[in-house]
């Protein structure tokens, strides 16, 4: 009896050790899970919406973030971090130079600017971040990056396989008069229109001819499969095009009254979610927008020998002209308290040489869009109900995601307040 007992409590123990081992497990588990990326005290790494490998036969693979291998590859990089130690910093030239020789991990983001670039071959090299016109080394060194190779190559060995063929890059020779029916075509800023084609071979052959373009031999090549094609149709001359796969960089010159034209055609590797627009004209084109449908308090304003009026409330009020609202705006975001960013931010209405398009609008309140997602209740110096205001956006110029809303008094010029938005 005695020994029936004690193989019972046995048991009993050994049940017990094996729930508890069982316990701490989970909690590892949950524990990872939730602090996967963090690289100090207050620094994480946030999770990607996709990650890029660039394989040892030069091949890039795609991981998604809603299949199994994206979390093993995640937390293989985690074990490997132990804390940041911001060094050297290099240009984007030099970053894509040595991305080009080697083999790398990058974490790309459809919502943030900032990318992370793990670097798998490179002795000097462990992570860097990106900044706007560059990146940052985080990190010296990866632990045991050759287990982790053999890893990834394991993972990734059934993955479809890209190219990066960033010379598929063709600017029309002849302008246009007027914009062509090219399916998708959108004004994604004043003045430059495009079409982003995926997938799709009939809408980019159609969008080619539409184009009417008198050199069809030098017009890239389309693989719907492994590529995305990208129509441009600009009034400012396109001076350059820089991608790489976090974002695409278009630099427009001079404004002429037709339309340039460029076919891109990139890999799908190239984020193409993330596209920035840099304008530098001589000639400062206004807008032809008068307010009309935008916000929920927009107010129609005219624009008559410099003079601006408002049509509120039934009534023609005189306001302050739209560059007068800029330059105070532009004042006033000099205040340190708008560096509400972990870098220097410089902001401005029209760019630093005053030359970009101005993104303002007149209303007479704040809408829900505004008051939650532009507005800053700590930043309020003035009232807003029923007061006509111009809202004028600023753009970072260390960070083209990061933007300040500046909100003028459109009758005296004060300032009503404020409010940010950054991805």
């Amino acid at each position: 009896m005695k020994r029936v007992l004690i193989y019972i409590l046995l048991l009993i123990i050994i049940f017990i050790s094996l729930f508890i081992i069982f316990r701490i497990e989970m909690n590892n588990e949950i524990i990872q899970e939730n602090t996967v990326g963090k690289v100090a005290e207050d620094t994480d790494i946030p999770k990607p919406d996709r990650i890029i490998y660039k394989n040892k036969e030069g091949k890039y693979v795609i991981i998604y973030h809603d299949v199994e291998n994206f979390q093993l590859i995640y937390n293989e990089l985690y074990y490997r971090i132990s804390g940041i130690n911001e060094r050297k910093t290099y240009t984007e030239y030099e970053i894509t130079k040595m991305q080009d020789e080697g083999q790398f991990i990058e974490f790309d983001y459809d919502t943030k600017s900032k990318n992370y670039v793990f670097f798998l071959d490179n002795p000097e090299l462990g992570i860097i971040k990106r900044t706007a016109n560059g990146g940052q080394v985080i990190l010296n060194d990866l632990k045991d990056k050759e287990s982790l190779i053999k890893k990834l190559e394991d993972w990734t060995k059934y993955y479809k396989k890209y190219d990066f063929n960033r010379g598929k890059n063709y600017t029309l020779k002849s302008s246009l008069d007027t914009l062509p029916n090219i399916t998708n075509l959108v004004e994604e800023k004043e003045w430059v229109y495009q079409s982003i084609i995926d997938n799709n071979e009939i809408d980019y052959q159609n969008a080619v001819k539409l184009l009417g373009a008198q050199s069809p031999d030098d017009i890239p090549a389309f693989d719907p499969n492994y590529e995305t094609a990208i129509i441009t149709l600009s009034k400012y001359e396109i001076k350059n095009i820089k991608q790489n796969i976090g974002n695409i960089k278009y630099e427009f010159g001079d404004y002429q009254d037709k339309y340039f034209a460029n076919i891109l055609i990139v890999s799908k590797i190239v984020n193409t979610n993330c596209i920035y627009y840099n304008i530098n004209s001589s000639t400062l084109i206004p807008s032809e927008s008068m307010n009309t449908n935008i916000d929920d308090y927009a107010v129609e304003y005219t624009i008559k020998d410099g003079k601006y009026n408002a049509n509120y409330n039934n009534q023609q009020i005189e306001i302050i002209p739209l560059d007068k609202a800029c330059d105070i705006a532009d004042n006033e975001a000099k205040k340190e308290k708008y560096q509400y960013q972990s870098w220097r931010s410089e902001f401005y209405s029209r760019g630093k040489n005053m030359q970009d398009s101005v993104s303002a609008e007149l209303i007479s309140d704040l809408s829900p869009i505004s008051k939650g997602y532009h507005w800053n209740p700590n930043w309020q110096v003035g009232e807003y109900r029923n007061t006509l205001m111009w809202k004028i956006r600023l753009f970072d110029e260390n960070d083209p995601l990061t933007n300040l809303y500046i909100y003028v008094n459109a009758i005296n010029g004060d300032i009503v307040g404020a409010g940010d938005s950054s991805d």
